[in-house]
């Protein structure tokens, strides 16, 4: 199962890049610079009521956090790595300043450049979705199905992933908020036309009719945006903002945990070279695996 998200698919249409442009980090961070946001982290301790996981990797040692406040997803990825689900299976999606992605067993014995993400168990895992909770840098979630597939948004049984997004200024966080809006917008019944034109725009290629129906519905969403963006706590934003994270994601995928330690780990995998299915070219295979109990946790934070 792989992780579908539709904000790149409007902004950068059908194309494939693997690394920004130089002129949209630059522009980016004028944007930053412009907007001043105070540089402002979330907690990455350990609550003493949260289980654990450690993941050996051969790229370092990575400590996960369990949040309680959503226990079908926590119980599930502890019982799971408990069990030695985990051992052997690689992260096999990786895209830099996005996400990582692991929790397929097929990709335990997988040859080189074999295409993976279709693995793991039937079960899926009913969403659970918390407004405390966000897509920061770090954050540990579940992949699903895409919505086409899945309108109920549940997640895969055992594939997870682990943000490591970048800084986005405001001005990118409304229109990430844009973007969410008008997929909820086509996503209507009342509002066929739109998603069938975009879809048949999608597939020819046009871009220049993309922009048009863009253009049409920006408008009619526009308050839907400024309210959510207004709801958005100050912190969060800022977090969003010098931290770092995706949260276009937010309220679609489920957040069930975060890195407490290992940061300088998942930054490593992030930057590793992959293939054009964002497989790294070189393995990068969780080792073995240790349960932490929420009684012995012990984590320091790094």
């Amino acid at each position: 199962m792989k992780i579908k998200y539709f904000l790149p698919a409007i902004i950068l249409f059908a194309c494939q890049q693997k690394t920004a442009k130089l002129d949209e980090v630059e522009k980016m961070k004028l944007e930053l610079a412009k907007e001043a946001i105070p540089m402002t982290v979330p907690d990455t301790t350990l609550p003493a009521n949260w289980n654990a996981v450690e993941f050996t990797t051969n790229y370092g040692i990575i400590t996960l956090g369990l949040n309680p406040a959503t226990p079908k997803h926590s119980n599930n990825f502890y019982k799971l790595a408990s069990e030695g689900y985990y051992n052997g299976i690689l992260f096999h999606r990786v895209i830099k300043q996005f996400m990582i992605q692991g929790g397929d067993p097929n990709s335990k014995n997988a040859k080189p450049g074999q295409q993976l993400g279709d693995g793991g168990p039937k079960e899926t895992i009913p969403a659970e979705f918390n407004d405390t909770l966000y897509h920061f840098k770090g954050a540990l979630a579940a992949a699903r199905e895409s919505d086409d597939h899945n309108p109920t948004k549940s997640s895969s049984g055992s594939q997870f992933y682990i943000v490591t997004g970048t800084p986005v200024s405001n001005e990118k966080f409304k229109e990430m908020i844009s973007q969410n809006a008008i997929k909820e917008f086509m996503a209507k019944p009342e509002n066929t036309e739109y998603k069938m034109r975009f879809a048949t725009a999608m597939e020819m290629g046009n871009q220049l009719a993309v922009d048009q129906i863009m253009k049409e519905i920006k408008p009619l969403v526009k308050d839907q945006v400024e309210a959510s963006y207004k709801s958005m706590p100050e912190n969060v934003r800022n977090i969003y903002g010098s931290w770092g994270g995706t949260p276009f994601l937010d309220k679609n995928y489920t957040v069930f945990g975060k890195v407490v330690s290992g940061y300088h780990i998942i930054d490593k995998i992030q930057f590793t070279q992959t293939d054009n299915n964002d497989r790294p070219e070189n393995d990068v295979r969780i080792i073995s695996t240790k349960v932490i109990p929420m009684k012995n946790n012990s984590i320091r934070k790094k």
